[in-house]
């Protein structure tokens, strides 16, 4: 799972905007807008059917549902966040952390599907989230977005890692960006993999983290923002 720190600043802000900046940091003290957004997202199961989600079939022969998030997903974050194991919480905020805010649930889930996009993955049987899958896009460099991939442990090591960071490419590109980077905490094996798997490349190693990069542009694909690709 790729995990980011809560910074303050989330329970502060408007939902869907970034603050302004006077300058970039140092790259390995940045604050960049996803390392704002730490909760996980349960989908709720308000009385509509999942008419705009689509099925997926994992590599263990599991299916799960994939839609965007919902402004009333809210209300199943807290619930969500309780079903992360322990070491899923320190590996998603490399810290401890007990509880979401009020603020950061609301943050979280008031998603514009362009400047921030958020993909939940949903257990067909019973409704419950599986994972969820998410970029904010960089307010200094708007062809760049930071990515956020978390899946609750009963569904980790089936695939659904995969799945889900392929859809959240796919929206990427739709939206103009060219690259993803993502922070993972330098212990967390299967995401290292993960990562690696999608042709990410290493670019930063600090504070007991590894920070990956993935370009969205694959070979001999060519855009007029992204340029062809290396």
């Amino acid at each position: 799972m790729i995990r980011h720190p809560v910074h303050k600043a989330a329970a502060r802000e408007r939902p869907g905007t970034f603050p302004a900046r006077a300058s970039r940091p140092a790259r390995h003290t940045r604050v960049t807008p996803l390392r704002r957004l730490t909760g996980w997202l349960r989908p709720v199961r308000d009385g509509r059917p999942e008419r705009d989600a689509t099925s997926a079939v994992l590599r263990d022969g599991s299916r799960v549902l994939v839609r965007q998030v919902r402004s009333t997903d809210t209300g199943l974050l807290a619930e969500g966040f309780a079903r992360l194991s322990e070491r899923s919480r320190r590996m998603r905020f490399l810290g401890k952390k007990d509880e979401l805010t009020a603020a950061e649930l609301r943050y979280y889930a008031d998603v514009d599907h362009h400047d921030h996009e958020a993909l939940v993955a949903l257990d067909p049987a019973d409704g419950r989230g599986a994972g969820v899958a998410r970029y904010v896009r960089d307010a200094d460099d708007p062809q760049a977005a930071e990515i956020a991939l978390t899946i609750t442990d009963d569904w980790q090591g089936r695939g659904l890692g995969t799945e889900l960071l392929a859809r959240l490419s796919h929206r990427g590109r739709q939206e103009g960006i060219c690259h993803f980077t993502g922070v993972v905490s330098h212990d967390n094996v299967p995401m290292g993999m993960l990562m690696r798997s999608v042709g990410a490349v290493e670019t930063d190693r600090s504070f007991g983290t590894v920070e990956y990069e993935i370009a969205l542009m694959r070979a001999g694909e060519y855009s007029l923002d992204c340029g062809s690709a290396a």
